[in-house]
């Protein structure tokens, strides 16, 4: 007998409304680098994946792409887009250079994630979910049964720190947005604060750098794998829906924002095995 386990999904969105319920007093504002919807910005065919935002970010497809399901709950006629066999590049390079974070206050990412459980053996069993040049990267590191979703920063040389991260699961939604904020110039660097948010709670949060070197690469973001030309390499392995990354950051969301979260989630049955 099928069993299922109750799970709240919370849209994008959603959680971008509170962020800006949140920030109304304080004037925040973001500026677009792109956003993807699916089928709107690819419906199957072609090459060119067109940026719905006002910044006219468009991106490439690299390798095989594919349309899914949307996640439950989801507005009807849209889609989640799997990047098992295939990723998208930005056709923009250097979009998230340290002159724009700093200038606008840090960067955001967003999107929702269903990962197919697969354990990546190589590139130290990592999967890409949205990376700017290889550097400052969500993404996965996978084990058999479990991952660990964290933010990566790069510094000057190409070194990695991994300030925040959480455990998922497969065959699960999630809705996360990564926020890099409260910004100072430490020479030609960026210090801030990284805040992971899952689900509309933040989860982790933890002081953050990033370096010069993945300006020095002039590479684009990439969305499902590794943020460069190189091919398909350090793909994700499941759907992802509605990706957008932001320059700037929404202040924090108060406990009354959090409260109305949890008024704007909606109950979906998720199939677990017997």
């Amino acid at each position: 007998m099928k069993k299922y386990a109750i799970r709240t999904f919370i849209p994008i969105s959603a959680v971008a409304a509170v962020f800006g319920l949140a920030a109304s007093g304080a004037h925040a504002q973001t500026t677009p680098v792109f956003e993807y919807d699916f089928p709107a910005s690819w419906n199957g065919t072609g090459t060119t994946i067109t940026d719905q935002s006002a910044a006219g970010n468009n991106g490439h497809l690299d390798g095989t792409l594919s349309l899914d399901a949307a996640p439950p709950a989801a507005p009807g006629g849209t889609a989640s887009v799997n990047t098992t066999a295939g990723g998208i590049l930005t056709s923009a390079n250097s979009l998230l250079n340290n002159s724009a974070v700093s200038a606008a206050g840090g960067f955001t990412y967003n999107l929702s994630f269903m990962w197919n459980g697969t354990d990546s053996s190589s590139f130290g069993h990592t999967e890409k979910l949205i990376d700017y040049a290889g550097t400052e990267s969500l993404q996965l590191v996978t084990t058999s049964g479990s991952a660990s979703l964290q933010m990566v920063f790069g510094d000057d040389v190409g070194g990695e720190t991994t300030p925040v991260s959480t455990t998922v699961l497969p065959s699960t939604w999630y809705s996360v947005a990564l926020t890099f904020g409260n910004t100072s110039m430490v020479g030609s660097d960026v210090a801030g604060t990284a805040s992971l948010y899952v689900d509309g709670i933040l989860v982790d949060s933890a002081a953050a750098t990033k370096g010069t070197y993945g300006d020095s690469l002039n590479r684009p973001i990439g969305v499902g794998q590794l943020g460069a030309n190189f091919g398909y390499l350090v793909g994700f392995k499941g759907d992802i829906y509605d990706p957008s990354v932001n320059l700037g950051v929404v202040p924090e969301p108060s406990t009354l924002a959090l409260g109305a979260l949890g008024g704007l989630g909606m109950m979906w049955l998720r199939r677990r095995k017997s």
